[in-house]
């Protein structure tokens, strides 16, 4: 058994429900895309539509801040894509929970897992997230800055931070609905 979260976007409220195993692939995906968006900056951001309509460069070439958020930024932090390169990733960003750069600051991630307060936990990840869009992730021109350089360089320790935190937070969310079940 799985446990489902349905959220109405609206009110920001996520409801629970235990569903079959058959259903939980979908009900997985779900959890995972959900708190990797919530972490992740832009994507509980309302100004000029999330980043979507913020003009800029990567390598000369026009795309929007939000795109270069999710995949050119990443996609260079990790040095391409595809299984071994994510695992090489994610295999750094566990040395840096576990005993590393991040070890102290874990905990203050998962400060809010409680199934039962669902929302709250959704609420404070977004309010987070937001610290990071007005600190940094939104100090461009407006005017087709290139990101590829110094910008991404200053991002690229929020970006690494961000991904640790959603799969830290994942993996105690699945371990906490898995013992509520």
């Amino acid at each position: 058994m799985f446990v489902s979260l349905d959220m109405d976007i609206g009110r920001a409220r996520m409801l629970m429900t235990v569903v079959d195993a058959e259903d939980s692939p979908p009900t997985l995906e779900f959890l995972i895309h959900f708190i990797g968006d919530i972490t992740q900056p832009l994507h509980n951001e309302a100004k000029v539509v999330g980043g979507d309509q913020i003009s800029v460069l990567w390598d000369g070439d026009k795309t929007n801040l939000h795109s270069t958020w999710d995949t050119q930024m990443v996609e260079k932090d990790t040095r391409g894509y595809g299984a071994a390169v994510i695992t090489s990733f994610s295999n750094k960003l566990i040395a840096a929970v576990n005993s590393g750069a991040y070890a102290l600051q874990k905990a203050s991630w998962i400060s809010c897992t409680n199934v039962n307060t669902a929302s709250a936990c959704a609420l404070n990840w977004a309010q987070d997230a937001n610290k990071i869009n007005r600190a940094y992730v939104l100090k461009v021109d407006g005017t087709n800055m290139e990101l590829n350089g110094a910008y991404y360089t200053g991002a690229k320790s929020c970006i690494e931070l961000q991904i640790a935190k959603a799969g830290y937070r994942l993996g105690t969310w699945v371990n906490n609905l898995a013992a509520a079940a």
